[in-house]
């Protein structure tokens, strides 16, 4: 029986080829992961808050860049945006490279590596939102909910491969070290990838006059934001101290945790993606934020490596969904000469729940221990189908009161 090469939807094949920019945009912010905190930890000897500071200082700049990231593919194009973006990757791994040659200095080493992670957040601000929104001109609002998914399919894929490689990377000897490979790798993968945006055609951004304010958009998709941000706390558990947590226990194999949690991440999305379509944002938001609260409860109570894994597996399913769910309901309360800055904004709430989760969960682990750290992220998580829940209500009650037999 003859071989058979698998057809591609050509929507698909035309989102892919812009999507693979954001893969390597994400394989770079995942190479450091479990590297990162590592290093500060042992390598620098700063505490457990700091070591989670370092991972989460990447999203201070990913909160500060977004709206200008917005403004800029509203009214200059998506296309210069990934470009930007990459370009800030590159720079993010020539930091991390300088600080990995510093650690005889601790504090310069840290505010080297800090300073790295903040360029790495700007790319992902830039690249990730751009891709978005290059696509969805590329093949039109009506297939907004695809365009998403495969971004975040190329998101935590991205991480998904990227953290393994990270680990194996750090434990190469000699030069080949540590946090060197990591940053080299980073920065050449960034430049050739910056250079092969440039065979593909850009979008004119649309020529309009009546552009929302920031601030008003911002307070549009305030309400999905929100619960955006409450689910995301759970995956800044497993990215920022999962790693810990198993060296902690003196267990190996914390980066497969983070793969399965991307794996997990991305199957479900290409199971379930047109669940969005079929049953409503809301109600895919509820399930999902339901299934990754309960992930982080198994891995606070389970206390084993399988039990973390599964864990990790449940959070990553969870998780999997909440974006595109919620993003396609942010993108439809403005028109489409403002999607570029209300991507930008929602996408703010999971840069603010990140940053926060950094410090909040490691100041809960220093006091309290990795039990609590993990349960109260599964609270947290929870509090998201609550309100997840109220959102669907109220958009059921303004829909009965707007119908015309009302």
């Amino acid at each position: 029986m003859p071989f058979r090469l698998i057809k591609v939807n050509p929507i698909t094949r035309k989102i892919l080829v812009v999507a693979a920019f954001n893969l390597i945009c994400y394989i770079n912010v995942g190479m450091p992961f479990a590297a990162v905190p590592l290093y500060v930890n042992n390598q620098l000897h700063f505490n457990s808050i700091i070591a989670g500071m370092a991972v989460s200082m990447a999203y201070i700049s990913t909160f500060l860049s977004r709206p200008s990231a917005g403004k800029w593919i509203d009214t200059k194009g998506a296309k210069s945006s990934v470009i930007i973006g990459l370009l800030s990757s590159a720079g993010g791994g020539v930091f991390t490279l300088i600080g990995a040659y510093c650690q005889a200095i601790p504090y310069l080493a840290l505010c080297l590596i800090i300073f790295g992670r903040f360029c790495i957040g700007a790319s992902e601000s830039w690249a990730s939102t751009a891709t978005n929104l290059w696509n969805i001109e590329r093949v039109g609002i009506k297939n907004a909910t695809y365009v998403i998914s495969w971004n975040g399919v190329t998101s935590y894929g991205g991480m998904a491969l990227g953290a393994p490689l990270g680990i194996y990377l750090s434990h190469l000897p000699g030069f080949w070290g540590g946090l060197n490979s990591i940053a080299l790798l980073t920065t050449l993968f960034a430049l050739i990838s910056a250079l092969i945006t440039f065979t593909v055609p850009g979008i004119p951004p649309r020529e309009c006059n009546k552009r929302l304010p920031f601030a008003q958009v911002f307070t549009r998709v305030f309400p999905t934001g929100t619960c955006l941000g409450l689910g995301t706390v759970g995956f800044g558990s497993i990215q920022a101290f999962i790693a810990l947590y198993f060296v902690v226990n003196h267990w190996s194999g914390s980066a497969y945790a983070i793969s399965i949690f991307g794996f997990s991440f991305v199957t479900i999305r290409f199971i379930f993606k047109n669940m969005i379509i079929r049953y409503g944002g809301y109600i895919v938001a509820i399930v999902s934020l339901l299934f990754e609260s309960l992930g982080l409860y198994l891995i606070a109570t389970s206390h084993s490596i399988l039990g973390s894994y599964i864990g990790a597996g449940l959070t990553g399913s969870g998780f999997s969904l909440v974006y595109p769910a919620l993003g396609v309901i942010a993108i439809a309360k403005v028109g489409a000469e403002n999607r570029g800055s209300a991507l930008a904004c929602f996408s703010l709430f999971l840069d603010i729940a990140l940053f926060i989760a950094g410090p909040l969960l490691g100041a809960i682990h220093f006091y309290f221990g990795y039990y609590w750290l993990f349960m109260c992220s599964a609270l947290i998580t929870f509090a998201g189908v609550i309100l997840a829940f109220t959102l669907y209500h109220q958009s059921k009650q303004l829909l009965d009161a707007s119908s015309p037999s009302s």
